[in-house]
Parts: C-alpha cells; structure tokens; sequence
C-alpha cells in the first residue's frame, strides 16, 4: 500500500473517530440539558406549588379548589364565627371608600401624569403585600390559638383589613370603565377627538397595562417591605389582638350609625356624594366576601368568587354610570335629579367599589402558575370589558351620552 492511501486511510479513521466522539459527546451534552431542563421545570412547579398554597392560606375567602380548608357548605351569617369577621369587613370598607375618593381627588388635577384610580389601587396593593407576606405580628395567634385561628386568614381584624379595607380601596370597575371611557372618548367634559377609532384600542391597551402594571408593582414593594417589618414587629398576643378586634367592630357600630345619620341630615352635594358611598360600599365589600368564599374552590385554577363579582360588578358599573350619564331624546338625560345623581355616585364609588377588587385579583394572579394566571387575568379583564361595551357601547353609540346633572 502507498504511503499516501495509508495517510488517507489513517486520515479517515480519524475523522470516523472523532465525529463519533463528538456525536457521542452532543448527545451526552443533550442529555444533561435535558435533565437540568426537567428538574428546573420540578423546582418551578413545586415552588408554584407552595406559593398558592401560601397565598390561599393568606386570602380569607381562599381561592383555589385544591384547599379545601376554605370550603364553605352552610350559610355564613347562621355561623356565630363570621359575625366579627363580617363587622371587621365592613370598618375596613367604610375606611376604604374614603381612601379611594380621598386619593382620587388629590391626585385629579391640570397637568397630572397619573391620576384617579390608579394611585388608589397602587396603595391597596403595597398594603396587600404587606399584610399578605407578613407572618410575625400573627404568630402567637396562629401557633398558640390554632383552634380558633388555624391560619391568618382566619383572624377577623387581618380580613377587616385584606378583604374589606384594601378590596375597597382598590376597584377593578373604576378601571374597566376609565379603559371604556378612554377608548371611546367619552370622559367627563373632555372630547380627545381621535384621527380614528383605531387610536382608543391603544388607549385601552394604556390603561390596563399602567393600571395593572403599577398595582403588580406595588404588591411587589409590599411583599419586599414585610420581609424588614417582620423583624421589628412583636407578635400580637391574645389579649392585645382582642383588644383591637373589638376596638374595629365598634368602629364599624360607630360609623355605620354616623353614615346613616348624615344621609338624613346633611343635604350638601359635597357631603352627599361621600355619605352615600360610606352607606353603600360595605354592602358590595360583604358581597364580595361571599361569592368568593363560595365560588373560589368551584373551580380549579380559576377564582370564580372574585371573577364574578369583578364581572358583576363591571355590569353593575355599567348600568349605573348609563342611567347617571344617558341622553334621553335630542337634549333630554335619563336622571335629572340632584339626589338620584348623588346616589349613583355612592353607588358607583361605594357599591361597585366594594363590589370590585384589584388587590385580591392581583394576589391571586401570583398564587396561580403561568398559564392559569394568564388565562384568569385575561378573561376577567376582557368579559368585563364586554360588559361595559355591552351596556354603556352600544347606548352611547346609538343615544349618546352626557356629563352626569351633578358633574
């Protein structure tokens, strides 16, 4: 054999060698990708895992199918448990009605980047986070009382807090219809005039995105502040926690009678609009309570309680901000009463407010895996959305609407 066919043929078996080292080293590389793949994928889902069970322990109405603990098969207002529970909510959301209108007003103003609800539902979600991650000041209560307390969520003051006074600050409503009302150009005494109406989908897509975006981020802040409040705060023990506890359902006596009383003798328009939103927002925060107590764990994956009342509450809104701001004929308007008007203002604020939440949607958001969270957020934002289209659209397209008679 010639030198040059033995160098070939070394020459070959070489290559043959090294391209079956380098297959076998690929595949090799491959299988370790896929494996590290896989149990990233397990490390993920058992994480998922303990993060909704978590936050379906820290939400007092539950959220998930999969705790059953939260299951609720007897009418609440018969069991003695949820009297103070329902007493706390409704402190929390008299308090919370006031936050979100208060925040409203100061930061409405000429020349506002953000204003109206958005601040409102910023601050319900730092507060969420907080009260959602904090475990210290609940301890002694839920090691020590676990008969009474087998989790924080069933301490009646942390859900006067949670679910009354940050579910009342926040409103997912207030949010469909600001999107509603940007989209189609129809804001109170402002006309933008869009070259067309492709221009109100990117309006839309403004307001869900900052919306939301900022409350995600505010529950952020709130969950990364518990983790340094938690080591200055003492727990509270059983006496001080009752202390408190029976200080909020004075409260709450307290302010309901106040409400009420104003409602009969203070006819101001300024005191009006507020009165009858303090009347009317427990009533949509207690509400809340309960479909979510009751619906959340039809559903896998899927909080049907708060799902309803966000959607429920969207058509509510609806209805309402229709018969304040409807045309009737060519310069005629549904309502034309001063009162009427400030009732539907205590029933847009205060009601749907109530109704409505943006800090419990966003909780539930982080509880539920990638896919199951996209799939409730989505569906919730755009069947409310279909609401309002469906009531104040198609009024406003074939009537027209007006500013409010008391605007």
């Amino acid at each position: 054999m010639s030198n040059s066919s033995l160098n070939e043929s070394v020459s070959s078996d070489i290559q043959r060698r090294v391209s079956l080292t380098g297959g076998s080293m690929l595949r090799r590389r491959s299988s370790i990708e896929s494996t590290r793949l896989e149990r990233r994928r397990t490390i993920e889902e058992e994480f998922s895992e303990v993060a909704a069970e978590n936050v379906g322990r820290a939400l007092p109405e539950g959220f998930n199918a999969k705790f059953s603990d939260f299951r609720e098969t007897t009418f609440l207002i018969k069991t003695k448990k949820y009297h103070s529970i329902i007493l706390n909510i409704i402190h929390g959301a008299i308090w919370g009605v006031l936050v979100r209108k208060g925040l409203t007003v100061l930061t409405t103003y000429n020349g506002s980047y953000l204003s109206g609800v958005v601040w409102a539902n910023f601050t319900a979600c730092i507060v969420m986070g907080l009260f959602v991650d904090g475990e210290e000041v609940w301890s002694i209560l839920v090691d020590e009382h676990a008969d009474k307390y087998p989790h924080k969520g069933a301490i009646p003051l942390y859900t006067g807090v949670t679910t009354g006074f940050c579910g009342t600050v926040s409103s997912f409503s207030s949010v469909i219809l600001e999107a509603f009302n940007k989209a189609a150009d129809t804001e109170i005494g402002i006309s933008y005039n869009y070259p067309n109406g492709a221009y109100g989908i990117m309006q839309f897509l403004g307001v869900i995105l900052a919306q939301f975006g900022l409350s995600i981020m505010g529950f952020h802040i709130g969950k990364q502040t518990s983790a340094v409040v938690d080591n200055y705060i003492r727990p509270l023990k059983k006496h001080q926690y009752q202390t408190l506890e029976s200080i909020s359902i004075g409260m709450a006596i307290i302010l309901t009678i106040i409400t009420c009383v104003l409602i009969g003798v203070e006819d101001d328009g300024a005191w009006r609009s507020w009165t009858f939103s303090m009347f009317f927002a427990p009533f949509g925060a207690v509400l809340r309570f309960y479909l979510s107590k009751y619906l959340n764990s039809k559903i896998e994956n899927f909080p049907l309680g708060t799902f309803t009342a966000n959607v429920g509450g969207s058509l509510l809104l609806g209805i309402f901000t229709l018969i304040g701001r409807g045309r009737l004929g060519a310069k005629g308007r549904i309502n034309t009463s001063i009162i009427g008007c400030h009732v539907l203002n205590g029933l847009d604020d205060g009601f749907c407010g109530g109704l409505t939440t943006v800090s419990t949607f966003v909780v539930e958001l982080f509880g539920l895996k990638t896919v199951y969270g996209y799939q409730y957020g989505v569906s919730s934002i755009m069947v409310s959305f279909a609401m309002i289209i469906l009531v104040l659209g198609t009024y406003n397209w074939t009537v027209g609407l007006t500013d409010p008679y008391c605007s």
